[in-house]
């Protein structure tokens, strides 16, 4: 039998103690350098950080897709699909992924297409402009987390939605947030 004698000795560190008071305040938005403002490029310029929300993520993955799949494509005819009349399923999400793909991009389609709430361009594009509306209305504008959560979560109401994204409470008052609730639920796409 083979052991790894490189972990022996070893001390696992600790988890740096904090203050009960700290964990439990939720109504602070805390996440980690990579959601900062400010990104830094590769290139090395700065630039602001984007979060997407389900509905955005589901139409960048199936339109690099179907790029990916008419530059391999022989005959690179460019189809043209109403995304509004398309029924999303598995055999479909395999199909546009391709023969080679891995199983997490089969689960990955099959995940955004049963979560995203807004499955057409247009009105993921409208969904967009409001939350960057709404954040610039607002006393403290939003960061891009919580417009993300606010366009990915079906909140019923401000308690919800305050409840689900905490750091929201000291920011939004309960009626601008369910004005925005009720305006986004005007774009949802019910399948």
């Amino acid at each position: 039998m083979n052991v790894s004698t490189s972990a022996l000795g070893v001390r696992r560190r600790k988890a740096t103690s904090q203050n009960i008071d700290d964990e439990e305040n939720a109504a602070l938005l805390k996440l980690g350098p990579e959601f900062q403002l400010k990104q830094i490029t590769n290139s090395g310029e700065e630039e602001q950080l984007i979060a997407l929300n389900l509905s955005e993520a589901r139409l960048l993955i199936r339109a690099a897709l179907k790029e990916r799949k008419n530059k391999n494509s022989k005959n690179r005819e460019f189809e043209e699909d109403d995304e509004e009349n398309e029924k999303e399923d598995e055999i479909e999400n395999m199909n546009l992924a391709g023969p080679n793909s891995n199983e997490i991009m089969h689960k990955t389609l099959n995940y955004l297409s049963n979560f995203a709430r807004y499955k057409n361009s247009s009105s993921t594009e409208t969904v967009e402009k409001l939350l960057n509306d709404f954040s610039a209305l607002v006393a403290e504008p939003l960061h891009p987390f919580e417009l993300a959560q606010l366009g990915t979560l079906e909140c019923e109401d401000a308690e919800e939605a305050k409840s689900l994204i905490p750091s929201l409470a000291n920011k939004v008052s309960d009626v601008q947030l369910q004005s925005l609730l009720t305006e986004l639920r005007k774009y949802q796409t019910l399948s």
